[in-house]
């Protein structure tokens, strides 16, 4: 699977993420392995194709993301506090 993007929103209903495993196309066409994320929305879904190397990216760089909004999230309100 090449990696694509796919987006119609307005608002947030949440996200599913699923695996899509190798498989043929009816007409023999061999299709990799990816993973679907998929964001819903109130009219409907912004979709995300990433191929496997493309996810193993983002899985390596999505931990560190967080802990760099934690650590602003705590120190905004430790300057609140002060």
């Amino acid at each position: 699977m090449a990696s694509y993007m796919s987006t119609m929103n307005t608002g947030f209903g949440g996200v599913e993420v699923e695996y899509e495993p190798p498989s043929r196309t009816d007409s023999g066409y061999a299709l990799d392995a990816g993973v679907l994320v998929r964001l819903r929305t109130d009219v409907g879904t912004a979709s995300m194709g990433l191929s496997i190397e493309d996810a193993r990216v983002l899985a390596e760089q999505l931990p560190q993301i967080v802990m760099m909004h934690d650590a602003a999230v705590r120190l905004a309100a430790e300057k609140a506090v002060a």
